[in-house]
């Protein structure tokens, strides 16, 4: 019998991580959830190379790496950090089974995106980029007329040092960049994500679009260390 119960939790699993890469591959508009493609190459593995000096969450050793790339005017990014981030940080960075790295992917549709993204940089300036990340991603004043200053102020931030950081653009060859990489690995709409192992530097993974529900990226990284 107990064989059976493990059996069945094990099928149970299975059957949402599935479930999450079927609701990835053929979209969902109301779920917020992007297809990456549309045909098998969507389950293919895809190689992002990681940067060991940028902000990340998470031991340097935990055995899975993802990697999000983010509008911080994209709702579905807002429902990601607000619904999903906080039971992944619980249940997977903060015991060690995950490492989280944040990317740039800001949308030409989001006038404030690209300040916005030069702003969490500018942030971690002064130690506190997730600070600012969050901060972006939540409250309910706008990102325009002010609000982003208006985070950065709430913070405790150097106004004066992070205002000239934003104004001249420092980090706009690094957001450049991510948004290069995220079209070279498919990523084409936000929240977008690579979920895998990463070694030597690169991380080979699965590419991931939308603002799926937590339990269903809960069951795709049990999957994922059960092939550990």
């Amino acid at each position: 019998m107990r064989a059976s119960v493990i059996g069945d939790t094990d099928l149970r699993r299975r059957a949402a991580a599935v479930t999450l890469l079927a609701l990835i591959v053929a979209g969902s508009a109301a779920g917020g959830v992007a297809a990456a493609g549309g045909d098998d190459r969507d389950f293919e593995p895809v190689q992002l190379r990681l940067d060991p000096a940028e902000p990340a969450l998470g031991k340097l050793t935990a055995p899975l790496t993802m990697v999000e790339f983010t509008d911080y005017q994209c709702p579905y990014c807002r429902r990601f950090e607000a619904e999903v981030f906080p039971k992944l940080k619980h249940d997977y960075i903060d015991t060690g089974k995950l490492r989280f790295i944040a990317r740039d992917l800001p949308l030409e549709i989001h006038a404030a995106a690209q300040p916005a993204a030069e702003a969490a940089h500018c942030a971690g300036e002064q130690g506190k980029f997730w600070e600012m990340h969050a901060a972006l991603l939540g409250g309910a004043k706008d990102l325009a007329d002010g609000g982003i200053e208006a985070r950065a102020k709430a913070l405790g931030l150097d106004l004066q040092r992070f205002r000239a950081c934003v104004a001249q653009g420092k980090y706009a060859s690094v957001i450049e960049a991510h948004v290069r990489e995220a079209d070279a690995v498919g990523i084409t709409g936000t929240p977008g994500f690579i979920i895998g192992h990463a070694a030597h530097g690169e991380l080979t993974g699965q590419r991931l679009e939308g603002a799926a529900p937590y339990e269903s990226f809960d069951a795709y990284l049990r999957e994922l260390l059960a092939r550990q």
